[in-house]
């Protein structure tokens, strides 16, 4: 018989890509999750966290001290929850290779040296600090994406060895300096399948599902204590859901699974979608009798999104997951703890145009990097775009301007940013196209009016920015933002020079407009050219390197 609602319910907060939580909005955070009926919070922190006679892990990224771990942990248990540790113990550890104490123990990209004593003995050292910080016994290793391992040092050093006895190897090691410290571990379920299916994580079809299953059976065995956690929030179908579970469930019996409340592309989140994809999973989880959830809130690229905007999604999961009795309680109760409408909150979707509930795309983000001279994502800015943002602009602004609500400084952020890509959006095809018809007014009209505008909107989009950024997060980490939308502003400023000289007569062309523009030429995340999903900042503004 299936289960009525899950045993505990949990979200994960990335405190890892750039933006470190801030003690106040993570107690804050917290009180609300609690009166949602969370049973508990968990940490992802990669290198953020400190580890004694590890001194250059988490070096100046904002890492949390013992004392404030301590200090969330005890105010969790005070609202009768759970603080969990969620680190890495193989690979996803990017940010520490390229220090002296480290290099001589990565195998390849971000992946720890298996078999080498320092790795042990920074796991080592990095498992004491996580038991002697959190009172939960219970600790998320990762080891998921370790898709290269044995293929770099570990060749050089050892020869090719069989990559699913690497990893197994490595878990051994992991789980026996868990059991030194007490703790009872789980992991990323991804590797055992993609290294087993060509790289895939999942199988859609049966005959596929039963290949994998039974090399599953004779070459994957789960130590016993491990829990798998199968993360997915790819998908809106309860049916690939169950099927992913039935495998998990060939594999061992102890079986969690992990969503997601999409906040991880850009500065706007993915409500609509985020909600179809948590109902359908945990449809499923319910189905299959697995009881134990955990949704996830990554921070890809930068972190720019709030905490706070995906609120609904996790109020959604509580609903699902039979936390809250019913939809109508669950909309009053949204109410209480936050003093908006859920409805309000799944405005702050606004900022990507077409994001409608089952599609996907970080246009915002896109369309408000993308260089104007160079033009390379010009093709995804949709018509109308312009009358797009000002309605989306004056959306959001009605709620912002609600100034004693909690949360008004969300709204204004996602107002400010709709308001610079009413001019962005599609500047850089109409700069192109103006340049290559000779329309030299409408060359003068853009730089004496357009550009200026939108430069007073981007200056104010960055002080909102930087105060939601303050409010919720240390300080440490907004300087790549500091970067990414200091050099956008001095790009338009330096555009404005281009076009000044040539309409004076100081140049006769402007190379990069002499271009013909072609249609975007990256292979795209999304799913298809109506949901483009682009979230790497690098090639947003250049096709050059930024850095090697």
């Amino acid at each position: 018989m299936s289960i009525r609602k899950l045993r505990e319910l949990g979200v994960m907060i990335d405190c890892s890509r750039n933006a470190v939580v801030a003690l106040p909005a993570l107690k804050d955070f917290m009180k609300i999750c609690a009166g949602m009926g969370y049973d508990f919070v968990g940490l992802y922190t990669e290198d953020t966290i400190c580890v004694e006679d590890e001194p250059y892990f988490g070096y100046q990224r904002g890492r949390y001290t013992r004392e404030e771990i301590r200090e969330a942990d005890a105010y969790a248990q005070s609202l009768g929850m759970e603080l969990r540790p969620y680190i890495q113990t193989l690979a996803h550890i990017n940010q520490i290779v390229d220090y002296e104490d480290y290099r001589g123990i990565i195998d390849v990209n971000d992946i720890l040296l298996a078999k080498d004593p320092r790795t042990e003995e920074l796991l080592d050292h990095l498992l004491k600090s996580v038991s002697e910080s959190y009172s939960s016994r219970i600790v998320n290793i990762g080891m998921d994406e370790a898709h290269m391992i044995g293929l770099g040092k570990y060749l050089d050093t050892y020869g090719y060895e069989d990559r699913v006895e690497i990893i197994l190897s490595h878990l051994d090691m992991v789980i026996r300096l868990c059991k030194k410290y007490g703790l009872r571990p789980q992991m990323w379920s991804d590797m055992f399948f993609r290294l087993l299916s060509d790289g895939a994580y999942d199988c859609d079809d049966e005959e596929s599902s039963g290949i994998l299953a039974e090399k599953m059976a004779q070459k994957v065995k789960i130590p016993e204590g491990l829990e798998l956690v199968y993360w997915d929030y790819y998908s809106t179908d309860p049916s690939h859901y169950r099927r992913m579970l039935v495998q998990h469930k060939q594999m061992t019996s102890r079986i969690s699974f992990a969503g997601g409340a999409w906040r991880w592309m850009g500065f706007a989140p993915y409500n609509g979608y985020s909600i179809l994809a948590t109902d359908a999973a945990l449809s499923a989880c319910l189905a299959e009798d697995v009881d134990s959830c955990v949704m996830t809130m990554w921070g890809d690229d930068g972190t720019e999104c709030s905490i706070y905007a995906v609120l609904p999604v996790l109020m959604e999961a509580a609903l699902a997951g039979g936390k809250i009795k019913d939809r109508e309680s669950a909309e009053d109760l949204f109410v209480r703890l936050t003093g908006y409408d859920r409805e309000d909150f799944m405005q702050l979707d606004r900022s990507n145009p077409g994001a409608i509930a089952d599609k996907r795309n970080n246009l915002s983000k896109i369309l408000l990097f993308n260089d104007p001279l160079l033009g390379i994502f010009d093709s995804l800015a949709p018509k109308n775009v312009s009358e797009y943002y000002s309605e989306a602009a004056a959306i959001l602004g009605s709620i912002s301007a609600q100034k004693e609500k909690p949360f008004a400084g969300i709204f204004r952020t996602q107002e400010a940013l709709c308001l610079v890509l009413e001019k962005k959006a599609d500047l850089g095809v109409v700069l192109r196209k103006a340049y290559q018809a000779g329309e030299k007014q409408k060359l003068k009209q853009i730089k004496d009016e357009t550009l200026p505008e939108i430069l007073m909107r981007l200056e104010r989009f960055y002080t909102v920015f930087r105060e939601q950024w303050m409010k919720e997060n240390k300080s440490f980490g907004f300087e790549v933002q500091t970067v990414r939308i200091g050099g956008l502003i001095q790009r338009l400023k330096d555009i404005e020079k281009l076009l000044e000289k040539y309409l004076s007569g100081d140049i006769s062309s402007i190379d990069e407009l002499e271009t013909k523009a072609l249609p975007v030429g990256y292979a795209m995340d999304g799913a298809g050219v109506n949901e483009p999903e682009w979230n790497r900042y690098q090639k947003l503004v250049t096709t050059a390197r930024l850095s090697w």
